[in-house]
């Protein structure tokens, strides 16, 4: 029996009032050891949303719960008939916006490419922006700075910062200098041997780099798993590719799978403010090893999980979330099958059982929450409720970020046509979703389903812009050639995709693709 559980339902139709912490098990086994050090956080809170969350109901469908992370579940439907057959579970953890004294001590890994490629201001610039992450770094964080070609060069090992290091640590960085070709995957293994996931830190690097990769690991099966490794170690990798020349399908598949983030610098001279981003993120870290365990009910099956990495443990499913920054979101989006809904004497079938476990960085101790989910049970299909608004916002941003990679490979295959055609059919999508969301969506999260909805239509409207203004693929006419000259042939014009203005597209596809999908 797990203390301090809260039941919103049950076999029995039992009432509890908001006031009263109890303990009793699930009708399904979710039961855990306690750790030694572990913070409870709060009860879940089921609200009446059309009221503002003012007044406490017993709705199944809805709960919230936590402190220093805050999580949220909503499952698709608040009402299902017997015969449905699937729904969708949506998660929402949320950083404290305003934590005391958060002040998290930060182990963060710099990973620059050397290689030719990063001649000129690219290298100085990458240079300037080290430093000004190093900057931006309390004394007591630890950095390290890798730099990359064929082969890597740890340019500071492990080093705490302090008046008396840093001078040091940005003597050395200043002194980096270009090298040969590129090896990405050389330099991430060599920044995450010299992070220490036992330290109690938290734990980032920061790849940088414009180039494709030629040495070592070349694929994104590849590289995903080396992110999945840093990520099980505690390390998220944000990747940072500079010009229009680096493969952005690595350096976002890096990213995705290791909870970080991954930007696209058109101008090398904006990296020290993205670098300075992240280290003053870093250090405002409230949690880390933050994972989000989801308990299925009998009779309710995993379908997918949406755009992240998971493992099954038994009948669990267990999604790993990272480092949270103060205000910071992420979302976890489950489709799940039904095999006939039972109501209790509540008249609600359980969905899940739901608990999320991290490590709170101000208080210092180990801390989870944890709530259940559930679905009203109707004899009639046209007592059914429709989709819940923050959810069809959530579902269609997986939406629209699928179809932003499939417009990238259409234009890339030079379908032109084909992918303005998938960029408008999904913009119609979502207009007809978001009125609909619009009229059911509850008056606290108005603005936030409005906001959701308006972004992703602005993704897919700027990547259709960004397509048009594509150099075609139209061949000039040849100039006409004098008396006794021989005409000279017209010089063709690169292939949209290839182009300046291309490869920009596609690259900004895809940052607004892995944003879409957080």
């Amino acid at each position: 029996m797990k203390p301090t559980h809260v039941a919103l339902f049950s076999a029995l139709g039992m009432m509890f009032t908001s006031l009263t912490v109890h303990s009793l098990a699930p009708s399904w086994d979710r039961s855990a050891t306690a750790t030694v050090g572990e913070v409870i956080a709060e009860p879940p809170r089921a609200t009446d949303e059309a009221a503002g969350g003012a007044v406490a109901v017993a709705d199944p469908s809805r709960f919230t719960a936590g402190s220093r992370l805050m999580l949220e579940g909503r499952a698709g439907h608040a009402r299902l008939p017997r015969s449905a057959r699937e729904t969708f579970l949506m998660f929402e953890v949320r950083g404290d916006a305003s934590p005391a004294e958060a002040q998290a001590q930060a182990d963060l890994s710099l990973v620059i490419d050397r290689s030719g490629s990063m001649k000129g201001t690219r290298l100085a610039n990458a240079v300037r922006a080290a430093t000004t992450a190093v900057g931006r770094l309390n004394d007591g964080d630890v950095v390290s700075v890798v730099t990359f070609d064929t082969t890597t060069r740890v340019v500071v090992p492990p080093t705490p910062v302090g008046p008396d290091t840093r001078g040091r640590i940005l003597a050395r960085i200043e002194g980096i200098a270009l090298g040969g070709d590129t090896c990405i995957s050389c330099g991430i293994e060599e920044g995450l041997a010299l992070l220490d996931p036992a330290s109690g830190r938290v734990s980032r690097m920061l790849v940088l780099s414009d180039g494709d990769a030629n040495h070592g690991v070349r694929d994104v099966p590849g590289f995903r798993a080396i992110a999945q490794r840093a990520r099980d170690r505690g390390v998220s990798i944000t990747t940072i590719g500079v010009d229009v020349d680096y493969n952005e399908k690595i350096l976002s598949a890096i990213a995705l799978d290791s909870n970080g983030r991954h930007y696209f610098v058109e101008n090398d001279a904006g990296l020290a403010r993205i670098f300075e981003a992240e280290a003053e993120q870093l250090t405002a870290s409230v949690a880390s090893g933050a994972e989000l365990e989801i308990d299925l009910a009998p009779g309710v099956e995993l379908d997918r999980v949406f755009d992240r990495s998971f493992r099954r443990v038994g009948g669990r499913v267990v999604v790993p979330l990272g480092a949270f920054a103060a205000g910071e979101v992420k979302t976890v989006l489950l489709k799940v099958r039904l095999d006939g809904l039972g109501a209790g004497q509540d008249g609600a079938s359980p969905l899940a059982g739901v608990e999320l476990a991290y490590r709170d960085l101000v208080a210092g101790a180990d801390a989870r929450c944890e709530g259940e989910l559930g679905v009203g049970v109707v004899d009639r299909d046209v007592d059914a409720s429709e989709l819940d608004a923050l959810v069809a916002g959530r579902v269609q941003r997986s939406e629209t970020a699928a179809t932003l990679k499939q417009a990238n490979f259409l234009f890339e295959q030079g379908r032109l046509d084909e992918a303005r055609r998938e960029l408008a059919a999904q913009q119609r999508a979502l207009e007809a979703a978001a009125g609909k969301a619009k009229l059911r969506a509850p008056a606290s999260r108005a603005k936030d389903v409005e906001r959701d909805f308006e972004g992703q239509i602005a993704a897919l409207e700027s990547a259709t812009s960004d397509f048009s203004a594509a150099p075609s693929f139209a061949t000039p006419p040849p100039a006409p050639a004098r008396p006794g000259e021989i005409a000279a042939a017209p010089a063709a014009r690169p292939a949209p995709a290839q182009s300046r203005e291309g490869k920009s597209a596609v690259r900004r596809n895809e940052v607004q693709a892995l944003d879409l999908a957080r």
